[in-house]
């Protein structure tokens, strides 16, 4: 679960004047072949119907209420507990959603409802705010967003008077020759005014197929003498639904162009677009590069001036100013300024990496800090440690931190400047002194004092290093 969607979706406290955000997530999905609810499944590294949220929260709704039906049990479980549920049970059309929704939503004395799909999540959400914005009222209780498409073929038209303004709507089944040929369609997404709408919901026709349809509420509306708002987007592809795997994809692809775009007109450089996959809520500053085959997820955030790629995947991230990730992986790490990562590092959750470290070939880092100018230049394993300013861990180095009889993690810390030798094992929990050094092989069981040098298996005391201060002896 996402924390933040459960802060987000209750922006304020529900009252006249507010707006309530209806979600129509019933739907069996049947067309997905999937044992997971088709709201469940990922798009741009959220759960569809967590993007379906955002929009209703930016959108400026103070509410949200998800109307649920097929495998209700599992779709409610993933949702925030501040998302109110009601489930429609038979499922008998989009009206009737509402109908079963009505409840609820009165109970929060909303003045307004916007009604919006729950696999519709490629909507603009500008595109939402100008409906909002428009309003609805007794007079013209029903605002529809809708959309020119280029194969109108099976949705609900438009149908506009000569003036511009809405007329009425009709299915395609129903409509004639010279109907179906306008390309004027019904997003889904409605907006509506509560007063009016309680006593018509009642009121909508049973359609052949024995379902009740929301947009039927614009034709009585109409037959009332009341106007019926409209609000275009401004692109078709706001308005594609998700009911299978390939637009599933297809909708991923969306909303990886109008990141791409979006980071390429604040001025950071793409080298391929049709290589890089990076999520809507990364963000990257000004005159950083990203080279092809990067994937950048989640709430990941990269300073200026850095080079990312190829080929990296950074998921929840922090990186500073100028620095370089290649052919690499990051989970949860913070990275300082002017660092260099890779190629074939690794930063695992909890990993801070200072100011001008270098992580060189096959490094690992978890759960660890790492001090300023520290150098790791080859294969080895820093986990559950403290490493201080400029020490060089040499190749082949891992910090032993697992106590397999306790099941304990335990801490290892190297102060500054300390040298620690190719193939140290350093067995935890154990500290080492500042400047403090290791020969090769070294397995180290106990703690080094400051400016000590240590070898053999276990690791001895051998010398004092080199240029190192003698021991204080008072």
């Amino acid at each position: 679960m996402d924390p933040s969607i459960e802060v987000r979706v209750l922006a304020g406290q529900p009252g006249p004047g507010t707006l309530v955000g209806v979600v129509l997530a019933a739907g069996q999905g049947t067309r997905m072949r999937s044992r997971r609810p088709k709201v469940l499944h990922e798009l741009a590294g959220k759960p569809l119907i967590y993007r379906v949220l955002e929009l209703m929260h930016n959108a400026g709704a103070h509410r949200t209420i998800v109307v649920l039906g097929h495998q209700a049990d599992v779709v409610r479980k993933a949702l925030p507990e501040t998302v109110d549920v009601v489930v429609q049970q038979p499922q008998l059309g989009t009206g009737h959603a509402v109908r079963v929704a009505a409840p609820q939503v009165q109970t929060l004395r909303a003045e307004r409802l916007l009604v919006h799909l729950g696999d519709s999540a490629l909507v603009r959400p500008e595109s939402l705010q100008r409906l909002v914005d428009q309003g609805v009222s007794a007079n013209a209780p029903v605002a529809l967003l809708t959309a020119r498409v280029k194969e109108p073929t099976g949705y609900g038209r438009v149908i506009r008077a000569t003036d511009g303004s809405v007329d009425r709507m009709v299915e395609e089944l129903d409509a004639s020759d010279e109907e179906r040929a306008v390309d004027e369609i019904w997003s889904g997404t409605m907006l509506l005014f509560g007063a009016w709408l309680w006593p018509n919901l009642e009121a909508l026709p049973l359609s052949p197929k024995g379902e009740y349809y929301l947009p039927e509420l614009v034709n009585l509306a109409r037959s009332q003498g009341r106007q019926v708002g409209a609000v275009q987007v401004e692109d078709q592809e706001e308005v594609l639904g998700v009911n299978d795997r390939a637009q599933l994809a297809d909708a991923n692809a969306v909303l990886r162009r109008r990141k791409i775009d979006e980071l390429m007109r604040d001025g950071v450089t793409i080298v391929d677009a049709a290589t890089t996959f990076i999520e809507p809520e990364v963000v990257i500053e000004p005159d950083s590069i990203v080279h092809p085959g990067c994937y950048l997820r989640g709430q990941t955030r990269i300073g200026p001036d850095c080079e990312i790629g190829p080929n990296a995947y950074i998921q929840d991230s922090e990186i500073g100013r100028g620095t370089r990730v290649w052919f690499s992986v990051l989970e949860s790490a913070r990275v300082g300024q002017d660092v260099l990562i890779g190629p074939f590092g690794h930063l695992r959750p909890g990993a801070i990496i200072e100011d001008h470290v270098h992580l060189g070939n096959y490094a690992e880092v978890k759960n660890s800090r790492v001090g300023a100018g520290t150098q790791m230049h080859h294969f080895g394993y820093v986990g559950d440690a403290d490493i201080g300013e400029r020490v060089n861990i040499g190749a082949g180095t891992i910090t032993v931190n697992y106590d397999a009889e306790s099941r304990a993690k335990n801490r290892t810390v190297v102060e500054d400047d300390a040298a620690i030798s190719s193939d140290t094992m350093l067995v935890a929990p154990v500290h080492v002194g500042e400047g403090a050094m290791t020969g090769a092989g070294a397995v180290v069981t106990h703690d080094i004092p400051a400016g000590e040098v240590w070898v053999g298996v276990p690791a001895r005391a051998r010398r004092r290093r080199r240029g190192a201060d003698e021991p204080d002896s008072t």
